[in-house]
């Protein structure tokens, strides 16, 4: 039977050995089983043992230490999705320039324009503000 390790995150089961979760993307962190430590001669003891390797005295499973949030849960860029608010300093910036942009091009145009003759329908005129 294949191995499964429990998402930290949002608890769905994913295949060991793999370094992220499938359905949340948290990372996972792989914890193998505690090993019994015999409260007699002090040995560690595979976890499926009864009884110490060593001394032979009876083992006692330890307790669960009560869940805490895992590395996933101290990380805060992973995983999580932040919201940026416009600001809208950037546009004004922007309209201003703009303005200032379409300003410079219609002085230019303007004092172009002082400098041509006008004909319009066989008409023509020298505008007013020309040499």
């Amino acid at each position: 039977m294949e191995q499964r390790v429990k998402c930290p995150n949002c608890g769905k089961e994913t295949p060991a050995g793999k370094r992220f979760c499938g359905h949340c993307g948290a990372r996972l962190v792989f914890e193998p089983p505690p090993k019994k430590v015999c409260t007699s001669c002090g040995a560690e003891n595979q976890p499926d043992q009864q009884f110490c390797s060593t001394c032979g005295a009876r083992l006692v499973t330890p307790t669960a230490a009560p869940s805490t949030p895992s590395a996933v849960a101290a990380s805060p860029a992973e995983g999580k999705q932040v919201t940026v608010k416009p600001t809208w300093g950037l546009a004004w910036g922007l309209w201003w320039r703009a303005l200032i942009i379409a300003l410079l091009f219609g002085a230019v145009v303007y004092l172009v324009a002082m400098l041509l003759t006008v004909t319009v329908f066989g008409w023509t005129w020298k505008l007013p503000f020309g040499s």
